[in-house]
């Protein structure tokens, strides 16, 4: 993939050619630095799976033994509304061709919408 060239959905779900490194070391950075992080690998060309990977891990070294509840739906939220919301904008705030380009029914579009307060 050229370095300039658009993301799509075949290049987040190639394997990666190696493992995400866990940064035993950057464990006690804030979840700002972890963000800022992520942002700035976005430029390595890594599928998503691996970016994703590597904020868990440093989010459960963050925690240190704490046991995090409804994890699974704190992700999804962290993940679907910026998806909702780059689509949203990126089909000019038309519905339709945001749920077609999400692979969604348009009345599950709006529902989602409405949830995250982005209608």
């Amino acid at each position: 993939m050229a370095p300039n060239a658009p993301y799509n959905a075949t290049h987040f779900a190639k394997n990666a050619e190696n493992p995400a490194d866990y940064d035993k070391e950057g464990c006690h950075r804030s979840i700002h630095q972890v963000e800022s992080s992520l942002d700035n690998n976005l430029h390595a060309h890594e599928p998503l799976r691996v970016h994703v990977e590597r904020v868990v891990r440093q989010y459960f070294a963050l925690l240190d033994d704490e046991m995090p509840t409804d994890l699974y739906e704190l992700i999804l939220k962290e993940v679907e509304q910026p998806l909702l919301s780059v689509v949203l904008e990126k089909s000019r705030g038309n519905q339709t061709k945001c749920a077609q380009m999400l692979g969604l029914n348009r009345g599950t579009l709006r529902k989602k919408l409405k949830i995250y307060g982005l209608m």
